[in-house]
C-alpha cells in the first residue's frame, strides 16, 4: 500500500508491531445477557481522537477471542474510529454451558443473536459513537448477518470477513454431515469431537494448516492462550456444535432470508478457503439488497491474521467501502 493511501503504510506497520499490546484505554467488562449468562467484552474508546468518526464492532470466529484482533482495533483507532468487542458463548472468556472448556458445545445459535443485542443495549448504545458499522470473522460474521437480519435497527453497516454461510465440506455431501451429527446428537454423543478435532493444542496441526500463510500472526493465538489466560482457549468442534451451525447455516440461506438484511455490507472473500464455503458467500452476496463481495486471491479463512501483501488489499477493499478520512456516510451507498 503507498504512502498516499490511507490508512497510511507508517500506521499499518505499527499497528503489526503492537498487536499483542492492547491500546491502553481499553476497558475488559462482562455483562449478563438476557438468559443471565455473563458475556465478556471490551471498549477501546480511541480516547485521544477529538472526534471519533464511529464505532466498530468486532465479534470473533470460531476458537477466537477479543484480543486476536488487536492489530486491526490499533489501526481503527489510529483512524479516528473507537472499537467494541465481544467474546461469544461457548468461547473466550464468556459463559461455556459445557463442563469441559475444551469442548466447543452451543445448544443452539439462536442465543448469539440476542447475546449481540444485549451488547447494544448494555455496553454501546449512548456509551459508543456512532455509526455502528459490525466487523466479525467466520462464525462472528455469521452471527452478524442473522442479528442483521432480526435486529436492523441496531447497526448502520457491516464488514464480513469470510464470514460462515455454510461450511466448507471437503467433498463430503452436506446431507451426508447432518444425518451423521443428527444421529450422534440422537445417541447421546454430542458432545464427542468430529474427526480430526480434540482439545486445544497450539501450533500448526491438521485444520489449524488452513488458516494462514503468516506463521508470526498465526501464532498471536497462542501467545494469549499461553501467556495470558488458558481459559481463552477452546477445543475442537464437536458433533453438537456443527449440528447447530448447519442449522442456522440452513436459517441463513433459506429463500427471501437475505433480500430482508437492508445494512449496506462488504463481503471479504478468501481466495483458498478451505474452512467455509466461498460459492454459498457468493451466493448470499447476490441476494443481500446492499451487498458487495471482494475476493481476497490467495488468502486463506483468517484474512485478518494473513501476510501484509493480503491485509493491504483488505484495507484496500474496505477504504473502498467507506470513507476512512471523513467518517462514513451510509445515505450514499
Amino acid at each position: 500500500m503507498s504512502n498516499d493511501k490511507y490508512p497510511s503504510a507508517d500506521l499499518l506497520a505499527e499497528a503489526k508491531e503492537k498487536r499483542r499490546v492492547p491500546p491502553e484505554d481499553v476497558i475488559f467488562d462482562y455483562f449478563n445477557s438476557s438468559d443471565g449468562e455473563s458475556m465478556r467484552f471490551a471498549r477501546f474508546p480511541a480516547s485521544k481522537v477529538v472526534e471519533t468518526k464511529g464505532t466498530i464492532i468486532f465479534l470473533p470466529g470460531r476458537t477466537e477471542f477479543i484480543e486476536k484482533f488487536i492489530e486491526d482495533i490499533h489501526i481503527w483507532n489510529g483512524i479516528g474510529f473507537a472499537c467494541a468487542a465481544m467474546d461469544l458463548r461457548g468461547q473466550g472468556m464468556s459463559s461455556r454451558i459445557h463442563p469441559n472448556r475444551d469442548k466447543h458445545y452451543v445448544r443452539s445459535f439462536d442465543p448469539h443473536i440476542e447475546d449481540v443485542h444485549q451488547l447494544f443495549e448494555k455496553a454501546i448504545a449512548g456509551k459508543m459513537p456512532k455509526p455502528y458499522i459490525l466487523m466479525g470473522h467466520s462464525a462472528g460474521s455469521h452471527v452478524m448477518l442473522r442479528f442483521l437480519h432480526d435486529y436492523p435497527r441496531d447497526a448502520d453497516a457491516a464488514i464480513l470477513v469470510a464470514p460462515m454461510v455454510r461450511i466448507a465440506a471437503g467433498g463430503t455431501p452436506r446431507m451426508v454431515t447432518h444425518c451423521i451429527s443428527f444421529i450422534m446428537n440422537f445417541v447421546g454423543l454430542g458432545a464427542a469431537y468430529v474427526p480430526g478435532h480434540t482439545a486445544f493444542k497450539d501450533g500448526r496441526w491438521g485444520w489449524r494448516r488452513m488458516l494462514t500463510h503468516d506463521d508470526e500472526r498465526f501464532k498471536d493465538e497462542d501467545h494469549f492462550i499461553n501467556n495470558k489466560d488458558r481459559r481463552l482457549a477452546v477445543g475442537g468442534v464437536t458433533y453438537k456444535w456443527l449440528l447447530e451451525a448447519m442449522r442456522s447455516c440452513d436459517i441463513l440461506n433459506a429463500p427471501g432470508y437475505a433480500e430482508e438484511i437492508n445494512a449496506p455490507i462488504l463481503i471479504l472473500q478468501a481466495g483458498e478457503d478451505q474452512i467455509v464455503d466461498n460459492k454459498a458467500q457468493s451466493d448470499i452476496a447476490e441476494h443481500l439488497p446492499n451487498g458487495r463481495i471482494v475476493k481476497i486471491d490467495g488468502a486463506m479463512h483468517e484474512i485478518l491474521k494473513e501476510t501484509d501483501e493480503h491485509r493491504e488489499k483488505v484495507w484496500e477493499a474496505i477504504a473502498d467501502f467507506i470513507d476512512l478520512k471523513e467518517g462514513p456516510d451510509f445515505s450514499v451507498l
